[in-house]
Parts: structure tokens; C-alpha cells; sequence
């Protein structure tokens, strides 16, 4: 099986050369083509270089049968490999057939799924296995994506890709928004568990505290009433009394008027 991702820009080499046996390149691969009324792909559409850089060249058509993926490139084989002839072997008019990657996807009772990303593929005949959907960048990134098996899928329709009213149940994979919720989940359990072991120790610390307080209080006041009982405890009161006194008497009465 392939994906039109897969094979999407890969170099197209012709057949080898007689004598080198080195194969010329053709193009790359623009548009992964498929059959206007069946469920499978009959080629590609190779880009072509423009000639001196100035003269722009027409697209040319590869049968989907004549052509092996070999290395990251597109290697043709065979005869009828190309263009009208591929098209007459294959009983297809290339300009009827059609790109799904980008084609606007709707259920059979007419509702927006999203658009074509993505297909896999038979690489020998071409015979669709599953379809790809998305809804713009973001909201695939954000949200994830749909991959409906060929089941599910109607086919091309004239205008858009139809499919089954059951791909619209299908649920989306893969976004950062299911990632993140299931680390949400995870971080908060990791929070409950670390928030209720500080709440622990924030208990184990208050109570150690208020037990270094209380000591610290008796002990201050222990201590307070052994100097004020002792001799020079009692002394040092008797001065700062009469400094006391000295003070008010030098300052005067504070209510006496002057």
C-alpha cells in the first residue's frame, strides 16, 4: 500500500538508458489521479522544468501500472508507459479523471466533513483502502483528524467526494487537544498529590511553630521575671525610674501654658 503523500513531489525517471543505463529524469509528481467514476487510481501528473528557465512546459501523464517506487523516486517501466497511450491502454481520458487531495468531502445527506488530505492505495492497482480528511491546519493540529475506511466511501460525485452518513461518527485522532487532556489528567492527579502533601507539612510545620512560640514565650518570660527579681535587675528599674523623673521635670509640665 501506498499514500498519495508518500509519492507526492518524488522524482520521475524514464526508462533506463541503453547504453549507461542511467534513467533521465522527467519531472516530479504533482497530482495523484483518479478514475472519474471508480474507487482507484489510474496515474500522476508530472511537473516538468521549464526550458532555459523561461519557457513554461505542459504537464505530462504516468500510468499508475507502469511505474515502482525505487529509493524515494518514481521509476517507469514498460510500454504505453505515457500520455495518450497510457490512456488509451488504460480506457481513461486524463482530463476527466480527477485529484481528490483538496476536493471538499460531504455525507450522503449533504454534510461538510472537511476536505481530501490524504489516500492509501494498491500500488499495483490503484484500488482506494482508505481516505483521509481534514479541516484546515489548525483545527486538524488542535482538534486531530478522520480516516474513513473504504467502506465509507461513495465515491466522486461531480463536485465533491461523497461519503457514508456513518463517517460523520467517526471520531477525530492525533490532535494537541486529546494530548493535553490526557496530560491534564495526569498533571492534576501529580497537583492533588503534591498540593495534599503540603497541605501535610504546612500541618507538621505550624504545629512545630507553635510549639517553638510557646517554649520561646516561657522562656522569655522566665527569664524576664528572673531579671527584674534579681539585684541588678532591680537596680537597673530604680535608675530608669529616676532618669525618668529628670526628664519630665526638665521638660515641665506638658499642660502648663508658657
Amino acid at each position: 500500500m501506498l499514500s498519495i503523500r508518500e509519492v507526492d513531489r518524488l522524482r520521475v525517471l524514464g526508462e533506463p538508458n541503453k547504453k549507461t543505463g542511467v534513467r533521465r529524469k522527467v519531472g516530479t509528481v504533482g497530482y495523484a489521479l483518479f478514475h472519474p467514476t471508480e474507487l482507484r487510481l489510474v496515474g500522476y501528473s508530472v511537473q516538468r522544468s521549464d526550458l532555459a528557465l523561461m519557457i513554461e512546459r505542459k504537464d505530462r501523464y504516468v500510468a499508475l501500472d507502469r511505474v515502482v517506487v525505487v529509493d524515494g523516486e518514481l521509476h517507469t517501466h514498460g510500454k504505453a508507459v505515457w500520455d495518450s497511450a497510457a490512456a488509451k491502454r488504460l480506457g481513461i481520458d486524463w482530463d476527466k479523471t480527477v485529484a481528490w487531495v483538496g476536493m471538499p468531502v460531504r455525507t450522503e445527506s449533504g454534510k461538510l466533513l472537511g476536505t481530501v488530505r490524504d489516500a492509501v492505495f494498491s500500488e499495483k492497482t490503484g484500488a482506494l483502502n482508505a481516505l483521509g480528511l481534514s479541516e484546515g491546519m489548525s483545527r486538524d493540529a488542535a482538534i486531530g483528524v478522520r480516516d474513513l475506511s473504504v467502506s465509507m466511501v461513495r465515491g466522486f460525485d461531480g463536485e465533491v467526494v461523497r461519503v457514508s452518513d456513518d463517517a460523520a461518527k467517526i471520531e477525530v485522532d492525533g490532535g494537541a487537544a486529546a494530548a493535553a487532556g490526557k496530560a491534564a489528567g495526569v498533571a492534576k492527579v501529580k497537583v492533588d498529590i503534591a498540593a495534599d502533601k503540603a497541605t501535610e507539612k504546612f500541618d507538621e510545620v505550624a504545629v512545630a511553630a507553635g510549639k517553638a512560640a510557646g517554649k520561646a514565650a516561657a522562656y522569655a518570660r522566665d527569664k524576664a521575671k528572673t531579671a527584674a527579681n534579681s539585684k541588678q535587675g532591680k537596680k537597673a528599674v530604680s535608675w530608669l525610674k529616676a532618669l525618668k523623673d529628670e526628664v519630665v521635670d526638665a521638660m515641665g509640665d506638658p499642660d502648663e501654658k508658657k
